[in-house]
């Protein structure tokens, strides 16, 4: 038994009962024991893109960054206790978020003429780490203590997520033949693409169904094609941020995010996909008026 199974299985057997545990009996302040665990996979995200960005030859945006962008998270939690609007969060989240980078890249403009080669790298990198380890963290937290049913939303949206990762990894080991399907993750196969998109629609189904209640839960066939709709696409936003982190490790020269995950590598490499799919789940809860939004 390889180093990634065993750690697919600690998952199995610990770390998703500890999930279930905290989602049905810790509820307390909007789930502030999901909030901080988000916090701090966003303040480890952000230290290992930081270090992917030095090993690539770009200048480290610093902790300053970091901090911002924790602060970023920190008050769209304080609005999600605070307001019983999602919408209304949702906005703070925006503007709070454009306040934030702003606030990041004042300090460019008090840089001394010999830097100024390196301002537009140095610029990028600063808007790369705000959006990818504040942003998209932020829109984890809205979800885990902003949603009415924040509940359902926050289980759905981990069996959306966790569902694609283990069937795309079991087909992959076990079914998949063809691989180098992407230069920039070699092992992929179709099988895992596969097994993955599958995942992701059987987590829609049931998300929509056995865990739905009234009066948000989607019935017949608009049930039916709501699930497959949200499954479909949270397959596709699922494997293109595994597919974009494995880009940044790519250029860097770097074969994991960091190593505090045994088995997986850094935290960015088990949290990619989460980052990148919460955008269009939030948006679709939103649109289908899905988990009492």
């Amino acid at each position: 038994m390889n180093e990634n199974t065993r750690a697919r299985l600690l998952l199995f057997f610990i770390a998703i009962p500890l999930f279930v545990l905290v989602l049905c009996f810790f509820q307390f302040a909007h789930f502030a024991i999901l909030a901080a665990l988000v916090l701090i996979v966003q303040y480890l995200s952000s230290i290992e893109l930081r270090s992917m960005l030095s090993r690539g030859g770009l200048r480290d945006p610093g902790l300053r960054v970091t901090i911002v962008g924790l602060v970023q998270s920190v008050g769209v939690y304080v609005a999600c206790i605070l307001s019983v609007n999602p919408t209304e969060v949702a906005l703070i989240l925006f503007f709070a978020s454009l306040i934030c980078l702003t606030i990041e890249l004042v300090p460019l403009g008090a840089k001394k003429k010999a830097l100024f080669p390196e301002l537009l790298k140095e610029a990028g990198a600063i808007v790369l780490v705000h959006f990818y380890t504040a942003l998209l963290p932020s829109l984890l937290i809205l979800i885990v203590s902003g949603f009415p049913d924040a509940r359902n939303a926050t289980a759905t949206f981990v069996m959306l997520t966790l569902g694609n990762d283990s069937l795309a990894w079991l087909l992959g080991k076990y079914v998949g033949k063809k691989r180098n399907v992407v230069d920039v993750s070699p092992n992929k196969s179709i099988a895992g693409f596969i097994g993955g998109t599958i995942g992701s629609v059987v987590g829609a189904f049931v998300g929509l169904g056995p865990l739905a209640v009234a009066p948000w839960k989607p019935l017949g066939w608009n049930y039916v094609i709501v699930s497959l709709a949200l499954g479909l696409g949270m397959a596709f936003f699922v494997i293109a941020g595994d597919l974009f982190e494995s880009a940044l490790k790519r250029s860097a020269g770097a074969k994991d995010s960091g190593g505090i995950v045994p088995g997986r590598g850094g935290v960015l490499d088990s949290f990619d996909s989460l980052y990148f799919s919460a955008p269009f789940f939030i948006a679709f809860s939103f649109l289908f008026h899905l988990f009492g939004l």
